[in-house]
């Protein structure tokens, strides 16, 4: 049997409750029992242990996390496994003394992880050093998180791997407008003719509007402002029919490109006098 073309993906659209860690936790795997049937379930950005801006004073949920937050993960990792879901989180990982916002995939059979490789600079995360895509039992699937949907050059190189559907994980705040970030997602959608999932957290400070785009650019579903739950059916042949009808692809000239790797822009030229 091949793998499905049509897949149901679950956007959780949710808030982060730090006075009640198992109480939120507890919820969370309430939202993956309740979709587990789903072929994947997508959780926003430091869902799972919260955000450090969130927490005061500065530094304390680093603190918490080197006593027993990193605990909180291989439980609801076990869970996960245990009623047989596909989930993709975002949570804090520690090492030694660095700590790195990621976006981790479960399943039955492992867990593979992302670490955000384009750190905003309100954040004091060490940075991943590689873009990641997870090995689903229905394909790849690209990853990027947040502020790393700023750069074209993210997704390009995550659906050149193949990918024909790329999750971005955020926690975009309210004083972001929303209408931005819909711009950026529906570009990345279309210009690299593949599917874009967005789940972002709810809450006072997070602007919701969790959405889907599909790979010609149109928006297939979105939340408001609320917590919900985003239920959205995808047929990942309508990937290959817009790459056969509009063939970006084979047309590529990546030597001229070249200049999209400088890591800062040339000086410009004076003009010509004349």
């Amino acid at each position: 049997m091949g793998r499905p073309v049509k897949l149901t993906v679950a956007l959780v659209q949710t808030s982060y409750n730090s006075a009640d860690l198992a109480g939120h936790v507890a919820r969370l795997k309430d939202v993956v029992r309740e979709n587990r049937e789903c072929d994947l379930i997508v959780f926003p950005e430091l869902i799972l242990h919260g955000h450090p801006s969130d927490e005061r004073p500065a530094g304390f949920l680093y603190r918490r996390m080197k006593a027993w937050h990193s605990s909180v993960s291989e439980e609801f990792y076990g869970f996960v496994k245990d009623v047989d879901a596909r989930v993709i989180i975002g949570e804090v990982r520690r090492r030694g003394e660095r700590f790195y916002n990621v976006a981790t995939y479960v399943d039955r059979h492992g867990v593979d992880r992302y670490a955000k490789t384009h750190v905003h600079w309100t954040e004091q995360f060490v940075p991943g050093r590689r873009l990641k895509s997870f090995q689903t039992p229905f394909g790849k699937v690209g990853v990027n998180i947040c502020f790393d949907g700023a750069f074209s050059e993210v997704w390009r190189a995550l659906a050149l791997t193949g990918v024909p559907v790329i999750a971005n994980i955020s926690a975009v705040p309210a004083t972001f407008p929303v209408q931005y970030m819909w711009r950026r997602l529906r570009g990345a959608a279309i210009f690299n003719e593949v599917f874009v999932l967005y789940a972002n957290r709810a809450g006072d400070f997070f602007s919701g509007h969790s959405a889907v785009f599909g790979p010609r650019g149109d928006l297939l579903a979105s939340a408001g402002m609320e917590e919900t739950v985003l239920r959205v059916r995808l047929d990942l042949e309508e990937v290959t029919r817009w790459r056969r009808e509009e063939t970006i692809y084979p047309n590529r000239r990546p030597l001229l490109y070249r200049e999209i790797v400088r890591r800062r822009p040339p000086t410009p030229s004076p003009p010509e006098m004349g």
